[in-house]
């Protein structure tokens, strides 16, 4: 009994002693001094605004394709007796050259007869012509009355002219056929794919080879609403020249910035019901650079290529870095030395620069280094317009700090000898302000860091301790 009462007072003891440890370790640990919201001023780089004029341009994807795809067909039936030296894949034939030759004899055949055929018609309507004739003489001779058709052989004149004429609308078919023995190409044109060979017996109707056309290759883009609207986009269908768009065309997969010229000639007038997109037509003259005037390496179909459409120029517009704006439709205005944020139009955007229709006001200045942490209408001071370091708070009073004497932050403690050899890429203007941040927003900012801003922090912190050691500087605990 004694023994577990030892043992109770023992654990007791210690569980009493550890309470009063870590209670003094709370009351008797290092504060910081707060710098007051009221007395923090921030300071700022800003630009003046300034009105230029744009020129927007897009970024889509698509695919290269030729404007003419078909598959070649045999008009007649027969064995091929001959085929172009070219009629291979990837074989080039202009316009009206033989790619390949059907058998003629019996097409050849056919157009002799038809000849004969037409030459009998000949002869009978010459004879025809010549019995009417007679006719019309012996009635007017011998004849009483009004003579009928039939009494001048007019019935029998006209089945003689309709039967030449059959005679000669059968010799033209033959003619026509005997042409077709001969597989000419339509258009300049390039054999993708061949599907007969020579000697082959083939049928009317029958494929021979698949070709795409070479004088213009189609790049069919999707383009939004707000890519429409972008570019100036007020009609669909062909476009009047002036409405012309042109196009840079690049294919990724190639090394060095090979860069192909297209022109949006056409619009497609229907939308697409499940993308919601439009679909812009651009076109490119000769691809495969087969007339030799190009620097560049032909443009196959079915390359999967960058394009960039450039639009019309838009006057009268501001362009600001994307840091300066708070959100998608809210700048920083510096004003009054007050850290403001307006609304604004956005045109058009990037990763870098953000283009304002409008919104503010030509000569406003322009915030582009935002602070970690926002309140409307902060105590601010111009670190540097357009570039250019400003001495002091703009109002007149010199110095490279900001709110207190001599140019030193409010709060911040005077600045060692120690502190202010240490070497830093780090400016004052991108120093957080940790003394009004709860720990969650310092931690926050530390990760937000480069690594040269946190060997800076360091290396300040460093220099601090060592002059607090000597006798002078910031106390342990000071602002960051």
């Amino acid at each position: 009994m004694k023994k577990s009462v030892s043992q109770f007072m023992i654990v007791a003891g210690i569980v009493g002693v550890t309470a009063i440890v870590f209670s003094a370790m709370y009351i008797f640990r290092p504060t910081a001094p707060v710098e007051k919201l009221e007395d923090r001023v921030e300071r700022l780089e800003v630009i003046n605004a300034k009105r230029t004029d744009y020129f927007p341009s897009i970024k889509t994807q698509a695919v290269v394709e030729s404007r003419y795809n078909i598959n070649l067909k045999s008009q007649v039936s027969g064995q091929i007796v001959y085929i172009s030296p070219n009629f291979l894949t990837g074989g080039f034939f202009d316009t009206g050259d033989v790619i390949l030759r059907i058998d003629p004899s019996d097409y050849e055949l056919a157009l002799v007869q038809a000849e004969v055929n037409v030459a009998r018609a000949e002869q009978t309507l010459s004879v025809e012509r010549e019995q009417a004739d007679l006719a019309r003489q012996d009635w007017e001779k011998y004849g009483e009355g009004e003579a009928t058709d039939l009494v001048l052989r007019i019935p029998q004149l006209r089945e003689a002219e309709a039967g030449l004429k059959g005679a000669q609308a059968n010799y033209e078919t033959q003619r026509i056929r005997l042409e077709r023995t001969e597989v000419k190409a339509p258009f300049p044109l390039m054999i993708s794919e061949k599907q007969v060979d020579l000697g082959q017996i083939v049928g009317n109707n029958q494929d021979l080879a698949s070709v795409f056309g070479t004088e213009e290759a189609e790049i069919r883009m999707p383009l939004s609403q707000k890519q429409m609207d972008l570019l100036s986009v007020d009609q669909v269908g062909i476009l009047p020249p002036e409405k012309i768009l042109k196009v840079k065309v690049r294919d990724l997969t190639r090394e060095g910035d090979i860069v192909w010229d297209a022109d949006i000639l056409r619009i497609e007038s229907n939308i697409d019901r499940k993308s919601r997109v439009y679909y812009a037509i651009g076109t490119v003259d000769d691809p495969m650079n087969l007339q030799g005037d190009k620097d560049t390496p032909p443009l196959l179909p079915g390359v999967f290529v960058d394009l960039e459409v450039l639009g019309p120029k838009i006057e009268n517009v501001f362009r600001v870095p994307a840091k300066a704006m708070r959100d998608d439709s809210n700048v920083y205005i510096y004003e009054e030395e007050k850290l403001l944020t307006k609304p604004v139009e956005v045109l058009d955007r990037d990763q870098e620069t953000i283009t304002i229709l409008a919104g503010i006001e030509e000569e406003e200045k322009v915030v582009i280094t935002p602070p970690f942490s926002y309140v409307p209408g902060m105590k601010s001071e111009i670190a540097s317009i357009d570039g250019v370091p400003v001495g002091g708070r703009p109002g007149g009073r010199p110095g490279g700090g900001g709110g207190g004497p001599g140019g030193a932050r409010p709060g911040g403690g005077a600045t060692t000898a120690a502190a202010a050899e240490v070497p830093t890429d780090e400016s004052e203007t991108e120093r957080p302000n940790f003394a009004n941040m709860t720990p969650e927003q310092r931690r926050a900012a530390v990760a937000n860091m480069t690594p040269e801003q946190r060997a800076a922090m360091q290396a300040r912190r460093a220099a601090r301790q060592n002059g607090s050691g000597q006798g002078g500087g910031t106390p342990p605990g000071g602002n960051q």
